[in-house]
């Protein structure tokens, strides 16, 4: 009965450990405690090893290039894209064509620690908020998400799971240049003086 005891009390003083907890940076919140359901990034097939590999997400068909600076990625297979490091991802770079409000990732190196540079202003670092649980699941959201910069100490065996939600509306240049143009037409009508005859009664 005491080892009985002893064992429950030491589940629950596990269990009563606190997950990491969502860290707000810059406009971009990191968390490990939502995984939706997004659109998968997918792959056309396997990929040799190269230091840049290609992906789309699915239903949306808009590219998804993830590369490194040491070492090689590959993928094995069609579907939701698993990039593999050879022999450890240390750095990888995730360049999506379009901005997403919402990406989930998820990595398979336990106790590894990482940062993350979001659209190359965010800075998400330290063992508070990126130190690899057995999940390794994660998601950053906020509006805009086009690039997302991951370091690995130590480097990991893969990652997977990339998925992402909410296009952000992006205006295209044409799209600014007609909006300054109504502006600039709706301003010099406001700015325009009705000359005004003086009436004699």
């Amino acid at each position: 009965m005491k080892t009985f005891v002893k064992l429950l009390l030491a589940t629950a003083a596990i269990a009563a450990q606190p997950a990491q907890a969502a860290v707000t940076v810059g406009g971009f919140t990191l968390d490990t405690t939502v995984f939706g359901a997004q659109t998968g990034v997918h792959s056309t097939g396997t990929q040799d090893p190269n230091d840049t590999l290609t992906g789309f997400v699915n239903k949306d068909g808009s590219g998804v290039t993830f590369s490194t600076t040491t070492g090689n990625l590959s993928i094995t297979g069609g579907g939701e894209a698993t990039i593999n490091g050879d022999p450890k991802i240390e750095n990888l770079n995730v360049a999506f064509q379009k901005s997403w409000d919402s990406v989930t990732f998820n990595f398979a190196g336990t106790g590894s620690v990482f940062s993350l540079l979001v659209n190359g202003t965010a800075l998400f670092s330290g063992a508070d908020c990126c130190t690899i649980e057995t999940s390794g699941q994660y998601t950053v959201t906020g509006a805009g998400i086009n690039n997302l910069a991951f370091t690995f100490s130590p480097g990991i065996s893969d990652a997977k799971q990339f998925r992402v939600k909410g296009v952000s509306a992006v205006p295209e240049p044409a799209t600014w240049g007609m909006m300054l143009i109504g502006f600039g037409a709706v301003g010099s009508a406001m700015r325009r003086r009705r000359v005004m005859k003086p009436s004699f009664i």
